[in-house]
């Protein structure tokens, strides 16, 4: 088994085979991998296995409004990205039954067809630790949503204190 440091998965990163149209790169790869790297960050996501959940589904959402609510040629969906990412060299899909292939992209039809999406492991443990997570979530921004950034929209981690010291002035 070949183990990756850093460098490799920023350049996998800068790299992503993403699509292009009206000039501009979609943004659903990078969006995805945003919200994985703020769910590992927030410790929702505890290993490299990444289900399609609610909490995936929300945070690719919350990128959104902060990342790409302006680019008008790509609607957020993220079965798109969660499916095609099998597509890089980290990202592998596990099927419910071998064999069987997804006719749309829709949740539920991406629900009953995988178990979950794996990452590699190495860079499941890079996005835990804060410095590399940063590093990897620059790379994604600057490559493919700079200029594009509302920061008005806080980011997953910012919603996730807040609530936390909401929790803790309550009780």
């Amino acid at each position: 088994m070949t183990s990756h440091d850093l460098a490799y998965y920023q350049q996998c990163f800068d790299h992503l085979s993403v699509n292009k149209k009206g000039g501009q790169l979609a943004p659903h790869k990078p969006l995805l991998l945003l919200a994985v790297i703020d769910l590992v960050e927030c410790g929702i996501i505890r290993s490299p296995q990444i289900e399609l959940s609610e909490a995936l589904l929300t945070a690719f959402k919350l990128n959104d409004m902060r990342y790409s609510r302006h680019i008008a040629h790509f609607k957020p969906n993220i079965g798109m990205p969660y499916y095609h990412m099998s597509g890089e060299p980290f990202w592998r899909l596990v099927p419910r039954v071998p064999g069987n292939s997804p006719s749309s992209y829709a949740i539920s039809t991406l629900r009953n067809f995988y178990k979950y999406a794996e990452i590699d492991h190495e860079l499941f443990e890079l996005m835990k630790e804060p410095a590399t997570a940063q590093q990897l979530r620059k790379v994604l921004v600057d490559t493919y949503l700079a200029n594009r950034t509302d920061t008005s929209q806080p980011s997953l981690p910012q919603v996730v204190l807040l609530a936390s010291c909401l929790c803790q002035l309550i009780a």
